[in-house]
């Protein structure tokens, strides 16, 4: 199949500034570059329109295959016309789950990552935990049921908020509750900028990180190790991520049997906030 075909890649993320999908893109495109194949990077945005567009120009462009880099590409609107267009290319989602024929997963297991990190918070004396989320993917319900199994298990107070992406949600959120009296001693997110807002407004308002409050973010992104004090968070592997899914597109493309479903451990890194 290599051998007869354009050698082309189509990529596409919803948005090259986010630092997840700009890192596991990137890793991609070196990947497929160095087995020499071309690449389209698309960048479609939010709207389920765009990202049909999207689709539907690689496919006129016959590239040999698509790869989707985030899991807001499984949504309810872009099932039907992925499993069809799986029907001609094969498709690879990097942290998305599709059970369809020539649709590959690739993802890290957000589940455990997070019931590790309350895990890890549980040991260090925590019994008062605050989680922020910013999305309602694949990947973010993912990272729900696993801080809602772990809080479960070890019998620990919880509270649970969906704020908007950025610093300044997540601000408002911890304000809000420090304002209210709300009692917590751990926050745990499901990204980095959302774990730095809260960390923000504790350090505002005098509250001491980790002595008080301990903070765990997620991804490990460079965002990390640039607020003060440094973020400990789970480093879901992005680059690997894109490694692994070119090696499972390229065994598919040389008609080799491939995983439908690969799923590789994330790393809690342990920083100055906890």
């Amino acid at each position: 199949m290599v051998t007869n075909s354009l050698k082309t890649i189509g990529i596409v993320t919803i948005d090259i500034r986010n630092l997840y999908y700009a890192n596991v893109a990137h890793s991609i495109e070196q990947s497929l570059s160095a087995l020499e194949f071309n690449t389209i990077l698309c960048n479609t945005g939010y709207d389920n329109e765009q990202k049909l567009k999207y689709l539907r120009m690689l496919v006129e462009k016959k590239v040999d295959s698509i790869i989707l880099v985030g899991s807001p590409f499984k949504d309810p609107v872009l099932d039907k016309p992925i499993e069809q267009i799986s029907k001609d290319i094969p498709i690879i989602i990097i942290n998305g789950l599709y059970e369809h024929p020539n649709i590959y997963s690739v993802r890290c297991d957000d589940k455990k990552a997070l019931e590790t990190s309350v895990e890890y918070l549980v040991s260090k004396g925590r019994k008062n935990f605050l989680y922020l989320y910013d999305a309602e993917t694949f990947s973010a319900n993912q990272k729900l049921l696993g801080f809602k199994n772990a809080v479960s298990r070890f019998n620990v107070n919880s509270e649970i908020f969906l704020v908007k992406p950025g610093l300044e949600p997540a601000y408002s959120k911890v304000k809000e509750l420090l304002d209210s009296g709300f009692d917590f001693d751990a926050v745990v997110t499901s990204e980095d900028l959302t774990a730095i807002g809260a960390l923000k407004c504790l350090i505002a308002n005098n509250i001491r990180v980790p002595e008080d409050v301990s903070v765990i973010g997620f991804n490990n992104s460079v965002l990390s190790v640039c607020c003060t004090p440094a973020l400990s968070t789970i480093d879901s592997r992005m680059e690997e991520l894109g490694r692994i899914a070119v090696k499972v597109l390229h065994k598919v493309l040389k008609g080799e049997k491939a995983e439908n479903d690969t799923i590789i451990d994330a790393e809690l890194i342990l920083r100055e906030t906890t």
